[in-house]
């Protein structure tokens, strides 16, 4: 079996060129500015288990289990706008959901509706399949109508709703999980 090209580039919808890549650890500062960029619409934020700051992420990046693990950028020039955590369940520890990625997807605001966020998640599902994963999990604010429209069209299916799962301000806001199974 032929093994994914690991870096592809492409022309988005607004005609500027996207390259898609595993994460490098000097991406680790641009990277928590994406994340930090989607406030309170975001997915469900994988990442935020593995350090807030530059140094805690560039160490996960270089200490990262790439055969288990997937962490995406997506770079406009040379800035990144984009990035997705594909990570597996129980961090691998349990043979049970060793099947299983969770996933979180975050783009800049501009970056949005223009087709990177899809491109984002063929590859990752192109890379879950041939690292021979089963199952695919996000979970989304009810909130995020556009990632709940981007997972579905992706082609992942509601599986439950968590009510009252976490709270914003004075705000309780149910989180949807999704799945698909590969």
């Amino acid at each position: 079996m032929e093994r994914m090209e690991e870096v592809r580039t492409y022309k988005a919808e607004n005609g500027e060129m996207i390259t898609l890549r595993p994460a490098i650890p000097d991406d680790a500062a641009e990277i928590l500015n994406t994340v930090g960029s989607t406030s309170l619409e975001r997915s469900y934020i994988l990442m935020e288990d593995f350090g807030k700051d530059q140094e805690s992420k560039k160490n996960y990046i270089t200490t990262m289990d790439r055969d288990h693990n997937l962490l995406l950028v997506a770079v406009a020039g040379s800035i990144v706008i984009g990035s997705l955590a594909a990570l597996q369940a129980d961090r691998g520890a349990r043979p049970q959901t060793a099947h299983v990625l969770n996933v979180g997807l975050h783009l800049k605001q501009q970056y949005r509706g223009i087709g990177i966020g899809s491109e984002m998640l063929r590859y990752m599902i192109e890379w879950a399949r041939e690292h021979e994963f089963k199952k695919l999990v996000a979970r989304i604010f009810t909130i995020n109508k556009r990632s709940l429209h981007l997972f579905t069209h992706a082609g992942f299916t509601e599986e439950g709703v968590r009510k009252k799962q976490i709270r914003i301000g004075t705000d309780f806001i149910d989180e949807i999980s999704m799945g698909m199974l590969l």
